[in-house]
């Protein structure tokens, strides 16, 4: 769904605990992932970070806490979640957390659901499992954990009833070779499981079956895609309501050009209006897809982020994408398709570059 305002994502940390093959990475074990150490976010500066965007008024879809690590490493995961739906209770739609519920045991469970204040933004669970049989979760993320992951999930699930919190489930299975014959009993399997442990209202809860992506559209990505295709229409998969929860595919492909789409024209990217990302050191970047973290805009422990996010460098990046040009690592990414530039953001672009005298 194409989101009114943007979607932050901040990164807890870069660490992971998992090597998915999926993610280059962690799989290949970079020593760092970034160009720099790996480390977790303060919550003192996030903290500082989230009363800056307050009192700017700076709104968001909603924040997602995770980029290029697991969240559930970071010991004060809950504090840097209590901090967010406090500080921005009127400026975020929800509050969303990506992980793989290895870590979240009984008392970090309970912790994370405890941060949560009773009126505020609801949250987003995000679990990203993979598999239905433990053999195939441990080929696919490097760890035999899925009989953990599902016993959290079902901590999770009664505390959830237990406080009436505002807590939704998102349970996404990525679609790669290995794994694509569980689809049918992944689905199977989670609507029992919500249907016998309290899903359905007040709760939205969801599976969300994702297609691979390949290195922003990269050489494999065409493979991939048809993969996903098959393995759906062979589980006769379909979105909608069923029983507890409701499914959702990925019509669309993720990226606007790859290996199998590169004669149509590429058009400015979503990204650079719609995916800030907050790495764990407090910079501020433009593009959830820059693993490299090319577009820096700046220090959040420095300068506000309306000042970086509407500056002359964030201006001048989008005025290439709208005139054609995509350099550094742009040149190189296919483009995110999941998001549209939308008319009033092209003249609000223009706009803010005729504000700051930068040509176009």
């Amino acid at each position: 769904m194409q989101p009114t305002h943007p979607v932050l994502q901040v990164e807890p940390t870069d660490h992971c605990n998992l090597s998915c093959r999926m993610c280059a990475p962690h799989h290949e074990a970079w020593p760092t992932v970034h160009g720099i150490p790996k480390g977790m976010l303060d919550p003192q500066l996030w903290e500082q970070i989230v009363a800056g965007l307050a009192a700017s008024g700076q709104r968001f879809d909603h924040i997602i806490f995770q980029w290029l690590g697991d969240p559930s490493l970071h010991p004060e995961l809950p504090r840097l979640v209590g901090t967010a739906a406090r500080g921005l209770a009127d400026r975020v739609g929800y509050l969303r957390v990506d992980t793989n519920g290895i870590l979240l045991a009984d008392e970090r469970m309970d912790r994370l659901v405890d941060a949560l204040p009773d009126s505020g933004p609801p949250l987003l669970a995000v679990f990203t499992i993979d598999a239905h049989h433990p053999e195939t979760y441990h080929q696919v993320k490097g760890k035999d954990a899925l009989l953990r992951v599902r016993r959290n999930i079902r901590r999770l699930l009664q505390r959830r009833r237990e406080r009436q919190a505002q807590i939704n489930l998102q349970l996404q299975f990525v679609v790669q070779p290995g794994n694509e014959r569980e689809l049918r009993p992944f689905l199977d399997y989670w609507i029992d499981l919500l249907a016998c442990q309290g899903g359905g209202e007040p709760w939205h809860d969801e599976v969300l079956f994702k297609r691979l992506s390949v290195s922003g559209g990269r050489q494999g990505q065409a493979a991939a895609d048809a993969l996903y295709e098959q393995a759906i229409a062979k589980a006769g998969i379909q979105p909608g309501r069923q029983g507890p929860l409701t499914v959702q595919i990925w019509q669309e492909r993720p990226w606007q050009q790859d290996d199998g789409h590169l004669a149509q024209p590429r058009t400015a990217c979503p990204g650079l209006w719609l995916t800030p990302v907050i790495r764990h050191d407090g910079r501020l970047l433009m593009c959830c897809a820059d693993l490299h973290s090319e577009l820096i805009l700046g220090d959040l422990s420095q300068q506000g982020f309306s000042e970086l996010w509407e500056g002359p460098r964030a201006t001048a990046l989008r005025l290439a994408h709208l005139g054609g040009r995509f350099d550094g690592v742009c040149a190189g990414c296919g483009g995110i398709n999941w998001y549209r530039v939308e008319p009033a953001m092209v003249e609000a672009t223009r706009q803010r570059a005729r504000e700051l005298s930068l040509a176009g």
